[in-house]
């Protein structure tokens, strides 16, 4: 992974002299995200080993489309064959939730029955190269982007919003649960249309990371990814 993000701005050096145009853009996005897998859950319990403390945890990753957000610069080089090769790089927030209908506090009471939802916010610091090729049509300039996302954990958080038939309310936020995020490489579709300096993206990623591949040896866990719907506005700076 280290070669390849030392070999991009090696390849710009390069390659600047035959370079039709450098570009430099601003993004902003939002979209939809959520764990994918047949072990993600839509609906479980809540893990809640201290009720006083108004916390807790899903048991499981939820597989219900959660809100994401983030924001990136990229440096793009179009050549006069409009091939592009470009990277972006930023921090994003991912979510993913699941709902609640259950209670465990670690007792001997058991499970008491509850209603309400749970989102997991994941923090990455995201770096996105890619290779691509623009279309002109008419006044716009349109980007088809194939590339990959090498995501690096950096926080986790959940929101919760429970409440138990025992009248006991689950909504205190917590942070690092699981500790940081596992890492991820995210195989990655892009489209951008520009007019003048502003643009309008779209993409989609798919988790190529099996984040149940740490289970027990003889535990039989189905694999788990994470799939990102993105649409985002452009500002380019250069």
């Amino acid at each position: 992974m280290r070669k390849i993000l030392l070999a991009i701005p090696l390849f710009f050096i390069f390659t600047q002299a035959k370079a039709q145009s450098f570009e430099i853009s601003v993004q902003a996005n939002g979209g939809f995200s959520s764990y994918l897998g047949n072990s993600t859950v839509s609906t479980t319990f809540l893990n809640a080993a201290d009720p006083t403390a108004h916390t807790g945890y899903p048991n499981g990753d939820g597989n219900i489309l959660a809100f994401s957000y983030g924001a990136d610069i990229q440096l793009q080089r179009t050549f006069k064959s409009n091939f592009i090769l470009g990277i972006q790089a930023g921090y994003e927030v991912l979510g993913s939730k699941t709902n609640i209908n259950g209670v465990y506090d670690g007792t001997a009471n058991g499970e008491t029955a509850a209603s309400g939802y749970a989102e997991q916010h994941a923090g990455y610091v995201n770096v996105n190269p890619y290779i691509g090729y623009r279309f002109i049509i008419k006044k716009v300039k349109l980007d088809v982007l194939p590339g990959l996302d090498f995501a690096f954990g950096a926080h986790e958080s959940n929101t919760i919003n429970v409440t138990a038939t025992d009248n006991t309310y689950y909504n205190a936020h917590t942070n690092n649960v699981y500790f940081n995020p596992s890492d991820d490489v995210r195989v990655r579709l892009g489209l951008a249309a520009y007019y003048q300096r502003f643009g309008l993206t779209a993409n989609y990623s798919h988790g190529l990371v099996n984040f149940n591949s740490g289970a027990l040896a003889d535990a039989v866990v189905p694999p788990e990814h994470r799939d990102v719907f993105r649409l985002g506005l452009s500002y380019r700076i250069k």
